[in-house]
């Protein structure tokens, strides 16, 4: 009869939890991970919707915003210039995401 040598296997599940929980450590201190709340949100700028043709549309400044939209997957993206690397979402009242119709770039001929 041969004899097999059982193998210790907690050493090497203990091992494996430790090594990713040292993962998560690591990548939180260096800024990688970020965990936050619902109330930790921060509002950067009220929007509103001027409709063209309106009063309200020949009484709008000339000097543009601090924040720059973008259409991502069908959803609007803003980008804070002011702040580097602040981005979010546009949304309505009801927190609602507001979608957008991504446009194609016309291809060179």
């Amino acid at each position: 009869m041969s004899e097999t040598k059982e193998l210790n296997k907690l050493p090497m599940i203990l091992t494996f939890f430790a090594t990713v929980l040292a993962t998560v450590m690591v990548l939180y201190f260096y800024g990688y991970l970020n965990f936050s709340r619902e109330e930790q949100g921060m509002l950067v700028a009220e929007f509103s919707l001027v409709t063209v043709g309106s009063a309200e549309a020949g009484q709008m400044r000339s000097r543009s915003a601090n924040q720059v939209a973008e259409c991502v997957d069908g959803i609007l993206v803003l980008h804070d210039n002011r702040h580097n690397g602040l981005s979010g979402l546009l949304v309505d009242n009801r927190q609602r995401v507001v979608r957008c119709n991504a446009q194609s770039v016309p291809v060179a001929q």
